[in-house]
């Protein structure tokens, strides 16, 4: 099986994820490398003459932070990102370390690596929206197919005009991140841990919130009057695709303090069974 590589322009990738309107804190936690090669294989096989699949991936980026200044990542949570990809299988970080403001070296290292590739592969996957790489995708036209990747719909003609094909995630953005499914006591809940609870969810799947007897907060994949033993109390089963769990339902700040608030609330009452409604409103004398 033919290897055809996936090249990421790292600091253009990320702002693209940022612009999903996804908080830096769970792309750091949660992106993953080696899910984004899972989707784009799997788009791939829409191409039947096309001979392999993608087992690397290259992440190449500068020592800069991550984001736009309003959603700049910490050292730490650039530092977590890095280090969870290095730790996937087939993927490589590749850091360019050329002094200045721009990442022209990023920019120049890919272009560099495309050509090499072009000697023995067949076709490349390139992860970026910049224009930039216009003159060595335009180059590289009759010698090899080069497949780009897009997470929003607006994806620049001008690029899509000099590669092969251009396949569009901005649908299937959900199936980029790990999702671990965390529980949380009661006494601990916070509104940070409250976010990492719904972040850490699939929204492509059914989900509810649950609350045992004992007082763990948890997002379970088991939904609906299913396995109820230790369930003191829960919420309306979460319909996928919606919105209600996944990163970008987390980076909704006024969406968490709301069920931070509930939860909280349904504990302190001593609610039970199913609650469909806001907790003040099933139990009224609540304060």
């Amino acid at each position: 099986m033919k290897n055809i590589p996936i090249l990421i322009d790292g600091p253009n990738y990320i702002n693209r994820i940022i612009d999903l309107e996804i908080e830096p804190v769970h792309i750091a936690r949660q992106l993953s490398l080696d899910a984004l090669r899972d989707v784009i294989n799997e788009k791939l096989r829409e191409f039947p003459s096309l001979v392999g699949s993608s087992e690397s991936v290259e992440f190449i980026c500068s020592k800069k932070r991550f984001g736009p200044s309003s959603k700049k990542f910490s050292e730490n949570q650039q530092a977590t990102l890095l280090n969870r990809f290095r730790a996937e299988t087939g993927v490589y970080v590749d850091i360019v370390d050329i002094p200045g403001s721009s990442e022209k070296g990023v920019d120049m290292t890919i272009s560099g690596k495309i050509e090499e590739y072009a000697n023995d592969v067949d076709a490349i996957v390139l992860v970026s929206a910049d224009r930039d790489f216009i003159p060595a995708i335009r180059k590289m036209r009759h010698k090899i197919k080069i497949f780009l990747v897009a997470l929003h719909e607006n994806f620049p003609i001008e690029l899509q005009n000099e590669a092969y094909a251009t396949i569009f995630l901005h649908q299937d953005y959900r199936g980029l991140f790990k999702y671990h499914y965390p529980r949380f006591h009661i006494d601990d809940l916070n509104e940070e841990n409250c976010a990492e609870l719904f972040s850490e969810a699939d929204d492509r799947i059914l989900n509810q919130l649950r609350v045992s007897y004992d007082g763990y907060v948890y997002i379970s994949k088991t939904v609906g009057a299913e396995n109820l033993i230790d369930v003191k109390f829960r919420w309306e089963t979460y319909v996928a695709y919606n919105g209600y769990v996944g990163p970008k339902a987390a980076s909704d700040t006024n969406y968490i303090k709301n069920q931070l608030k509930e939860i909280t609330l349904g504990w302190k009452v001593g609610a039970k069974g199913y609650i469909d409604y806001p907790i003040l409103t099933m139990y009224p004398d609540a304060k």
